[in-house]
């Protein structure tokens, strides 16, 4: 089991296919986050839990579906209501 006290950090990319620009961020923020000489990463790491999520969407991204996933649902709708029968 995993626990900590510490404030989590949720970096996420690549909901859409377009947004191939999020998967570059997303390398550049994690290749700081683990930089051993950088003290402003060694703070973020004594002091934070990152949780990084590279790619949302897979199944969308993979077959180019710009908002629906595999079910053709749109996923920007379903994040603050989540229906978990569907």
């Amino acid at each position: 089991k995993f626990k900590s006290n510490k404030p989590v950090i949720l970096l996420t990319g690549r909901v859409h296919p377009g947004e191939t620009p999020a998967s570059h961020a997303l390398n550049g923020a994690i290749k700081f986050i683990l930089n051993k000489n950088d003290e402003r990463a060694a703070l973020l790491r004594k002091y934070f839990v990152f949780m990084i999520v590279p790619m949302i969407n897979p199944d969308g991204v993979s077959n180019g579906h710009f908002r629906m996933d595999s079910f053709n649902r749109n996923l920007n709708r379903y994040y603050k209501n989540p229906d978990f029968k569907e």
